[in-house]
């Protein structure tokens, strides 16, 4: 669990598509403050909530389905940030009225294996995120992930995580690999089938 004055040594770290956000398609300033537009902190709801959401390089592994390209972000020293509780990913999104984005770069299936090296989740996210890997066409992620986490004792909650993540909508808009998907389902379905 981290206490707010851990945070100021993390490594804030945001996923987007190119320099725009996937939630609300706010275009960002590379190395400007950003400053949003809607910002009410005491809010439970992420949509009336506002702010700008970021997380740390030991969470992000779970939101990397939300973009194709990954940047660093610096929050100002008089910008609010707050921690957003998630059952699925504790301390692993945060949000703020204010960042600085830089340094941003294609997101890889390497940039992915090394986040996920060094991620930190709930048992149970980490299929969630494999199925995001998969959406994002990170191949050898995917399969590391799988590899590393899905057996025949917990294969019945890894096919019903990912076919909950996986299903049609937002994020197929945003250049998703449907043929990797389809070949992970298949695979996570071998298993399933070979374990009865």
């Amino acid at each position: 669990m981290y206490k707010k004055e851990d945070l100021k040594d993390k490594k804030y770290i945001r996923v987007m598509f190119g320099t725009t956000s996937g939630a609300n398609g706010f275009e960002f300033k590379e190395n400007e403050v950003n400053i949003a537009e809607n910002w009410n902190p005491k809010e439970k709801e992420p949509d009336l909530m506002g702010g700008f959401n970021f997380s740390v390089e030991d969470k992000i592994l779970r939101y990397l389905v939300r973009g194709d390209t990954v940047c660093d972000v610096t929050v100002p020293k008089d910008a609010e940030i707050i921690d957003c509780p998630s059952e699925s990913c504790p301390h692993g999104i945060f949000r703020a009225n204010k960042i600085i984005i830089s340094n941003i770069r294609p997101m890889t299936d390497e940039i992915a294996m090394d986040f996920y090296i060094k991620s930190n989740l709930p048992e149970k996210s980490y299929y969630k995120s494999f199925a995001g890997c998969a959406v994002r066409g990170y191949k050898n992620t995917t399969t590391a992930i799988i590899k590393d986490r899905v057996n025949k004792d917990n294969i019945n909650i890894a096919i019903a995580e990912f076919e909950d993540f996986v299903k049609p909508g937002y994020y197929w808009d945003k250049k998703g690999d449907e043929n990797f998907v389809n070949k992970v389902r298949e695979y996570l379905y071998n298993i399933k089938n070979k374990n009865v």
